[in-house]
C-alpha cells in the first residue's frame, strides 16, 4: 500500500489487484482509513479514491483478466499473485498495456503456491538477462514482529513441503518432488578461498540457448558447497576462462563436466588447455543415479549447500515422472530451469563415487617416501597415449621381495610427439616401455604406426594389450597384498587415484586417469619385460644410446673421448 499511496500524493494513478473481491476488501478499507484526510472523493461501488493532489488509487478484483483495460497507471500492485489462475492472460493482455503511458512498475506480491506464472516471474528477477525484473524471497523468519518459537513450533506441526511453501516462501513442487529437507540444508557459507587440508571437486553444467552455465564448487571434506558461478548467454571462450579461474583459486582434485552436446566440445578445449577434466555422460540412467544420490544425501543430512535463492527454488521444484517401461525421469518443470540442480548433482557424484572407489585402499597403505631407486633393480614404465594428454609412469621391481615401486611420473598436454619422447628417454634412454596400440579407440593399425613413430623417436617401446577389468583386478590383488607402493611426490598419479572409479553400469572410466592407464599397462605386462640399468664391463667404458635406441660405448683415454 505504501508503493502505491506516494505516487498517488504526488498527483499519478496508481492501482491495486486481488484475486478476488473477497481478498480486495481489507485492503480498501485500510486505504480508505489510511487516506482519509487526503482524500477528495471516493466511491464504495468502484473502490475508487481521489486524492486532493489530483492522484487517484482504484482497486480491482481479477475475477475477470480483463480488469482495468484501456486504463493509465504509474504503479500497480498484484496482491497473491500465485493465486490468480489467469494471471498470465490477465499481466499481458490487460495489465501490463496500463503501465505504457507512464512507463510504470509493477509489484508481484503472493506465497508461493506451486510452479505456476507467478513461479516464471519470480525467475526473470532471478536472471541478469532480464535487467528490468527484480525478485526477492523472504521466510517468514524475516518478519521481526513474528515470535520465533511459533515458526518452530509451526515446523513441526506442519509437513515439510508445507513449512517450506508457507514458512520458507520456497516454491514446492507438489506432485512428485524429489529433494527433501532442502530449506534445512540450506546453511552453508559462501566461501572465496579454500580451507587449508580441504579437498574440492567442481561440477559444470554447460548452458545452452536459454539456459545457464552453472560451476558449483564443493568441498568433499566437509560435504558442503563452498561456491557456485551462474552465467547466461556467455561466450563458450568466458565460460572456460571462468572455470580456469575458478580452477585456479580452488586446486580441485577433480573436476567433472556435463559431456553431452556442446559440452564435448568445450571439454576437449580445456583437456587442450592442460585442465584436468573428467567427462560427465548425462543418460536417463547417469542422471538418475546422480540425482537419486543427492536425494539420498539431503535425507540423510549429508550435505549442505549455499542459501542461494535459484538453487533452492530448483531443488525444491525438481520433479519425478514415472515413464511407461516403469524408469524414473527426473526434470525440472515445463518452462523451468534444472542447471544448479545438476551441476550440483555432478558435483556430489564425485563424493557418492568415493563408495565406488576403482581401488578402495586407504592411500597410507601404498605410499612411501621417495628413495634411490637401487641400481640393480628392474625397471619399466608405461605408456597412454591420448588425444589431449600423454602420459608415463616409471616402476622398479624389488624382485627379492616382488614389491614394485612407482618412482616416475610424466603428463605432457597436447604437444608434438617429439616433445612426449625427449622427456620420456631424459628418464633414462635404457628403460622399456609399453603401450596399448588399441588404447583410446584407436585402429589397431594406427597404434602400431604410432609405436613405431615413438621408436624412431628413441623409445624402446614394445605393444601390449590393456585388459581393462581383469587388469584393474590384478592391480588391486597387488595393493590389497602390500606388493605395490607409489612414491608421494608423484602428485599427478594420486590426483587420479582419488578420482578415479567406476561409472554407469560400473564401466571403469578411463577418461581423464591417463596416469592410471599406463599404471595398469605397467603391472599386468611390464613386470616380466622389466631391464635393469646396463652396467659396463670395462670401468674404462660407459654405455650410451643414440636417439634411435642404438646402444654404442665411448671410452676416454689420452686424447679425450672417443667412440
Amino acid at each position: 500500500m505504501d508503493r502505491l499511496i506516494h505516487p498517488a500524493l504526488e498527483g499519478l494513478p496508481v492501482a491495486w489487484f486481488s484475486p478476488t473481491y473477497k481478498l480486495l476488501a481489507d485492503t480498501w478499507r485500510e486505504l480508505r482509513t489510511a487516506l482519509e484526510p487526503v482524500t477528495r472523493d471516493k466511491s464504495e461501488q468502484e473502490k475508487r479514491i481521489e486524492l486532493i493532489s489530483g492522484g487517484a488509487i482504484e482497486l480491482w478484483s481479477l475475477d475477470s483478466s480483463d480488469a482495468a483495460r484501456g486504463r493509465k497507471y504509474a504503479v500497480v500492485v498484484i496482491d497473491e499473485a500465485a493465486m490468480i489462475a489467469s494471471l498470465e492472460e490477465a499481466w499481458q493482455q490487460s495489465i501490463r498495456p496500463t503501465l505504457t503511458d507512464f512507463s510504470g512498475e509493477a509489484w508481484f506480491l503472493s506465497t508461493p503456491k506451486g510452479m505456476n506464472y507467478f513461479k516464471i516471474l519470480y525467475d526473470r528477477g532471478q536472471n541478469v538477462g532480464h535487467g528490468e525484473w527484480v525478485s526477492w524471497q523472504m521466510p517468514t523468519s524475516a518478519n521481526p514482529f513474528i515470535d520465533p518459537i511459533e515458526i518452530e513450533s509451526a515446523g513441526r506441526d506442519l509437513t515439510e513441503a508445507a513449512f517450506n511453501q508457507e514458512y520458507l516462501a520456497l516454491f514446492v513442487n507438489w506432485e512428485g518432488s524429489v529433494f527433501r529437507r532442502v530449506g534445512e540444508s540450506a546453511t552453508a557459507s559462501r566461501l572465496t578461498e579454500p580451507e587449508l587440508g580441504h579437498d574440492y571437486v567442481i561440477g559444470c553444467d554447460w548452458g545452452r540457448s536459454n539456459d545457464y552455465t552453472v560451476f558449483v564448487v564443493l568441498d568433499t571434506t566437509v560435504g558442503a558447497m563452498a561456491a557456485m558461478d551462474r552465467s547466461n548467454r556467455v561466450d563458450y571462450a568466458i565460460q572456460r576462462g571462468r572455470l580456469q579461474a575458478l580452477c585456479e583459486r580452488w586446486h580441485p582434485r577433480q573436476i567433472l563436466a556435463e559431456e553431452n552436446s556442446i559440452g564435448q566440445v568445450v571439454i576437449e578445449q580445456l583437456m587442450r588447455d592442460g585442465l584436468r577434466i573428467q567427462p560427465f555422460t548425462t543418460s536417463n540412467a547417469s542422471k538418475a543415479q546422480a540425482v537419486e544420490a543427492l536425494a539420498l544425501a539431503f535425507e540423510r543430512g549429508e550435505i549442505r549447500i549455499l542459501n542461494d535463492p535459484v538453487l533452492v527454488s530448483e531443488l525444491v521444484a525438481y520433479q519425478a515422472e514415472r515413464l511407461p517401461s516403469g524408469l524414473m525421469r527426473y526434470t525440472a518443470p515445463s518452462g523451468q530451469h534444472d542447471d544448479c540442480v545438476m551441476a550440483l548433482a555432478i558435483a556430489w557424484s564425485a563424493v557418492a563415487g568415493q563408495h565406488r572407489a576403482l581401488y578402495p585402499i586407504p592411500e597410507s597403505d601404498l605410499v612411501v617416501e621417495p628413495f634411490e631407486i637401487p641400481h640393480d633393480w628392474p625397471r619399466a614404465y608405461g605408456l597412454d597415449v591420448g588425444p589431449f594428454c600423454t602420459a608415463a609412469i616409471w616402476g622398479a621391481v624389488d624382485a627379492e621381495n616382488d614389491v614394485v615401486y612407482l618412482y616416475h611420473e610424466y603428463i605432457g598436454a597436447d604437444c608434438a610427439p617429439l616433445v612426449h619422447a625427449e622427456a620420456i628417454r631424459n628418464r633414462g634412454g635404457w628403460i622399456p616401455g609399453l603401450l596399448d596400440p588399441t588404447a583410446d579407440g584407436r585402429h589397431q593399425t594406427d597404434g602400431y604406426r604410432l609405436i613405431k613413430m615413438y621408436r624412431e623417436l628413441g623409445l624402446n617401446l614394445t605393444a601390449v594389450e590393456d585388459l581393462v577389468d581383469s587388469g584393474t583386478m590384478e592391480v588391486l590383488q597387488r595393493m590389497s597384498l602390500g606388493r605395490l607402493k607409489v612414491f608421494a611426490s608423484l602428485k599427478g598419479y594420486w590426483n587420479e587415484f582419488r578420482c578415479c572409479g567406476r561409472r554407469d553400469k560400473g564401466r571403469i572410466a578411463t577418461e581423464g586417469v591417463s596416469l592410471q592407464n599406463a599404471t595398469r599397462v605397467l603391472m599386468v605386462n611390464g613386470i616380466s619385460r622389466m631391464s635393469k640399468k646396463p652396467t659396463p664391463k670395462d670401468p674404462r667404458f660407459e654405455p650410451w644410446y643414440r636417439d634411435d635406441g642404438w646402444r654404442g660405448s665411448t671410452r676416454k683415454d689420452s686424447l679425450g673421448w672417443m667412440e
